[in-house]
């Protein structure tokens, strides 16, 4: 086990996305908040002193991730919402951060590997 140079960072939907899935599909199941919210993507992205380091890498990419959220569903893009601004990320998301990753694989560690790297 190791500590990955890594914070891991779950983007959770918010009542706003649910209502909006609810409305975009009339043959969407009956999904509760907490069942959406149960098996959420994560992020690996760099390591940052404060929270809020970590929130503005997130609004520096915010199109290509709230594009790829809402084509897993699968929902014609012509449903997405009309407003895809910044804004609406954040209506539609939230951040939980964790600071400590760790990876419970063995490291695979080759010296030659890092001599073939450094030339």
């Amino acid at each position: 086990m190791y500590f990955v140079d890594r914070t891991a960072v779950v983007l959770k939907p918010t009542a706003v996305f649910l209502t909006w899935l609810k409305q975009s599909d009339d043959d969407f199941p009956d999904l509760t908040l907490e069942q959406l919210r149960a098996n959420c993507n994560v992020f690996l992205v760099p390591q940052f002193d404060e929270p809020e380091q970590v929130i503005a890498y997130f609004d520096d990419r915010y199109e290509n991730i709230f594009a790829a959220e809402l084509a897993s569903w699968e929902i014609d893009p012509k449903q997405y919402p009309k407003d895809m601004s910044l804004q609406a990320f954040w209506q539609f998301f939230e951040l939980e951060i964790h600071d400590n990753v760790l990876d419970l694989e063995e490291a695979q560690f080759n010296i030659s590997n890092v001599i073939d790297n450094m030339r």
